[in-house]
């Protein structure tokens, strides 16, 4: 296969991943705010609105848009006059593995605003963190223990496109050693461009020109994201060539810590969004040499974690706020 041929299937693999179709529909970082807070308790407009200071069109718009695609639905709570809280259907419960990886990864390295410092799994009493492993073999999902080949890619999967475009950068704060504390992790996932910058890492694209093949990015808005990914941490530029010098862009610790959540992404939208039989990228975890199906664990006792049973420190919230 020439290289040219392999750039455009690289390109309609990433472009039309599972998780290039799921960040379609959460990937918005408003939208996953929104999510977010309603696990953590969170469900009139107004609440959201002040805990996130997003502008009212900006909050209406996102959850239309998560009550159009069955995430949310809307209870009434008062008739006199008529309000609605949100609340998460069955689609929107299932993303709580998401959210937990997304928890993991902001307390290991993001500034963790408005999340709760620790997480208690009720079932063994004990603090925890969530691990992503192997539902199979029980081996702990990690990036070199999982190949990929590419799948069904139709028509609609094709037609899949952002809903909202994100045309700005994540804003930091000043100082090099705030920069690394100052974003969180929808600065990485919460942006289109900067999603799939990170998604070829993963395909084990390292050189500016193949990344700006493999996604078809302007390479003004390249540069800007391969900066931004390197000021923060998630990507390392490696020289790989003297005269003239030139870089390639390797994923961090950091960068290979978004793995968990780029597969919990992965194996949502596979239940809910791609029909059976049209699996646009399929996985096998080569210790068992068996599909992936990941389940989402407590550390401590290795039981599957699901919300009912984990408890966190209900005030938090209430202190960050004020």
């Amino acid at each position: 296969m020439s290289s040219r041929a392999r750039a455009n299937v690289d390109r309609e693999l990433i472009l039309n991943s599972q998780v290039a179709q799921g960040m379609t529909v959460i990937g918005d970082r408003w939208s996953f705010m929104i999510i977010r807070d309603i696990y953590l308790g969170v469900r009139q407009f107004e609440e959201f609105r002040r805990r996130n200071d997003v502008a009212r069109g900006t909050l209406s718009a996102r959850l239309k848009s998560l009550v159009e695609h069955d995430i949310l639905y809307r209870h009434r709570y008062q008739t006199l006059p008529t309000r609605y809280e949100y609340r998460l259907t069955e689609k929107g419960l299932d993303m709580y593995p998401i959210l937990l990886m997304s928890w993991e990864w902001e307390t290991k390295w993001g500034r963790g605003r408005f999340l709760p410092p620790t997480l208690t799994h009720k079932t063994c009493g004990k603090d925890m963190h969530p691990r992503l492993r192997c539902g199979h073999c029980h081996v702990v999902v990690v990036p070199n223990d999982v190949r990929f080949s590419s799948g069904k890619i139709t028509q609609s999967a094709q037609k899949v496109r952002p809903r909202y475009q994100r045309r700005s950068k994540p804003k930091q704060e000043s100082g090099d050693d705030s920069d690394r504390h100052a974003f969180t992790i929808l600065d990485v996932v919460g942006d289109r461009w900067t999603s799939l910058v990170v998604a070829a890492a993963f395909f084990g694209m390292q050189r500016f020109d193949d990344i700006a093949s493999s996604i078809g990015i302007a390479t003004n808005i390249l540069a800007d994201r391969l900066k931004l990914l390197v000021d923060i941490g998630v990507l390392a530029r490696v020289p790989y060539q003297g005269r003239p010098r030139r870089f390639e862009y390797h994923l961090s610790e950091m960068g290979r810590d978004l793995y968990s959540h780029t597969i919990t992404i992965h194996e949502w939208t596979n239940r809910w969004l791609i029909r059976e039989g049209e699996s646009p990228l399929n996985l096998q975890h080569k210790p068992c040499d068996r599909p992936l199906a990941s389940e989402v664990v407590c550390s401590e006792c290795e039981k599957p974690l699901v919300a009912s049973d984990v408890a966190y420190e209900k005030e938090f919230r209430h202190r960050e706020a004020g």
